[in-house]
């Protein structure tokens, strides 16, 4: 595929499509932030898809955190921290509990699929195991000696997956607080050549995917622990992936500045995008798998058409680059971090 530099969107066939609007449908959208003294409504604005016109301002922010952010499952929780968690209760914007602090900056945040268990990852390497609703501290799991860039629980939330600056993938059971090993005794090699800076697990839970300042995306096998596939075509690190709900596309964002969806079932790029004007540091999907979201060192975010590649628009607000994206499991609300702290919550109706 013969690459273009010019914005917009490059198919599998080298075909480009200029930017555009996907649809006539009108979505009022405003900013609901929460501040460390409780809750706060901002500015309401309505973004008329059909003109393609939208201008977001942040007044206010969420500050002194990591950019990790991440929902509960039911969407009830909301969880940042920085060198504590914050547990926010969405519906009554309201702080529900601060979490014992610990003196490593976290880089990375998540909550089991049952909702019972939150596991944090920091730079000093080490990963803790909490319980949501107490606030206990119930693991620190012990492994890493790099800082941990990213976890994920498996599906049936037995295992946690995590990726380090050491190249490092590890497997730990949620139980025990301990690593998997193999059923010879020893651990299994699962390793990039370089950081690791995102692992996820398939819909289905059978395949982690992980990507790497390697400039490539990994498929592992979650059983045996062996690496499936390669994905590579990026010329810069690979810096986040999302893979959709139905399981058949993965998406990615480099420091080339642009961002890639592949069919995971022949492992090749259907399209390439290139509207940021610098490094590619988040994307995420909808849950309804329509929406592709990104996030780069430009300090935007900008919102595609997942299924044809469209820009449909950008999202200004932030003062730093967004490095982290994540969705809300209903769909109608954004949350954003920044490489300084600050996060905020986007919510469309």
């Amino acid at each position: 595929m013969q690459e273009m530099k010019t914005d917009g969107v490059i198919n599998n066939n080298g075909e480009f499509l200029t930017s555009g609007i996907s649809t006539n449908q009108s979505i009022t959208t405003y900013l609901e932030v929460l501040n460390l003294n409780g809750h706060q409504d901002l500015k309401v604005n309505t973004w008329d898809q059909q003109a393609g016109k939208s201008q977001l301002i942040c007044n206010n922010t969420l500050t002194h955190n990591s950019p990790a952010i991440t929902f509960s499952s039911d969407g009830q929780f909301l969880a940042t921290g920085r060198l504590s968690i914050k547990l926010w209760n969405l519906s009554l914007g309201q702080l529900v509990r601060t979490f014992s602090p610990i003196s490593s900056i976290m880089q990375a945040i998540t909550i089991s699929s049952d909702n019972k268990m939150i596991a944090t990852g920091r730079v000093a390497g080490t990963i803790e195991f909490w319980e949501l609703a107490t606030g206990k501290l119930i693991h620190q799991f012990i492994g890493h000696v790099n800082g941990v860039n990213s976890l994920t629980f498996s599906t049936d939330g037995r295992l946690l997956i995590s990726g380090d600056r050491g190249k490092n993938i590890q497997i730990w059971d949620t139980n025990t607080g301990k690593l998997v090993r193999n059923p010879n005794g020893e651990l299994p090699l699962m390793r990039h050549r370089d950081w690791v800076n995102t692992v996820i697990v398939s819909p289905s839970g059978q395949t982690i995917a992980s990507c790497s300042h390697d400039k490539t995306i990994k498929m592992w096998n979650i059983k045996n622990k062996i690496e499936v596939a390669c994905l590579s075509g990026h010329s810069s690190s690979v810096n986040d992936i999302a893979i959709c709900p139905h399981g058949k596309l993965l998406a990615s964002g480099s420091s080339d500045g642009t961002i890639k969806l592949w069919n995971l079932s022949t492992k090749e790029v259907i399209w390439t995008l290139y509207e940021h004007i610098s490094e590619v540091y988040s994307v995420a999907i909808s849950p309804d798998s329509k929406i592709l979201v990104s996030g780069s060192a430009d300090q935007t975010i900008k919102l595609w058409n997942l299924n044809t590649g469209v820009l449909i628009n950008t999202l200004t607000g932030h003062t730093s680059g967004i490095k982290h994206l994540t969705f809300s499991p209903s769909g109608d609300i954004l949350a954003s971090g920044d490489e300084n702290g600050n996060l905020k919550i986007w919510q469309f109706k």
